[in-house]
């Protein structure tokens, strides 16, 4: 083997073990994975004051949840507000969002006062919005990771399908989130 091979496959492997460290973080279902009931406390939108299921509820048309773990205020509203924009875009296709911040059971009471203040927005109306404890089964159940750098998880899907899943999705990003939208409400 010359050198130049041995430095190109030096690089190559410390390439490969670095990549991982650079990766985005992991969370929420693949693409093709189903969502699955769960039953958050609704404090707005077409089924605030329950804790019904919101993918039971509408069923197969197209919809997004934005599971929020301690991502930026202004960031969380930005994202709501396009949601509610595409709501008003799609709302032949019936389209629906949800926006389920996650909170540790013993702040659940700060995190649904949260909720209610950002909910009194006239740009969020439409949106669903809900609080789950970060214990709850559903966290697991949509491979949602709590971990401090996941500030928020989107998912896109229809009948059932995730379409697109982002993690810790801009609002200076909104036009992904959009084309995601689009792709399911045709």
């Amino acid at each position: 083997m010359t050198r130049r091979n041995i430095l190109f496959g030096l690089l190559a492997t410390v390439a490969t073990i670095a990549l991982p460290v650079f990766a985005a973080p992991l969370s929420g279902l693949k693409v093709g994975e189903s969502v699955t009931p769960f039953h958050p406390k609704h404090l707005a939108g077409p089924l605030a004051g329950t804790s019904n299921c919101f993918p039971c509820t509408f069923q197969n048309r197209p919809q997004v949840q934005v599971w929020v773990n301690g991502d930026d205020k202004a960031n969380v509203v930005a994202l709501a507000k396009t949601l509610s924009e595409e709501m008003k875009e799609h709302e032949k296709q019936e389209f629906k969002a949800l926006v389920v911040v996650l909170t540790d059971p013993s702040k659940m009471s700060a995190a649904e006062a949260m909720v209610k203040q950002a909910a009194k927005m006239p740009a969020l109306k439409g949106v669903g919005m809900a609080v789950l404890s970060k214990n709850d089964e559903a966290v697991k159940a949509y491979s949602i990771n709590t971990a401090a750098d996941v500030k928020n998880t989107v998912l896109v899907y229809k009948n059932w399908k995730v379409a697109n899943t982002f993690v810790n999705l801009k609002s200076t990003d909104s036009a992904k989130l959009v084309a995601a939208i689009d792709g399911i409400s045709k």
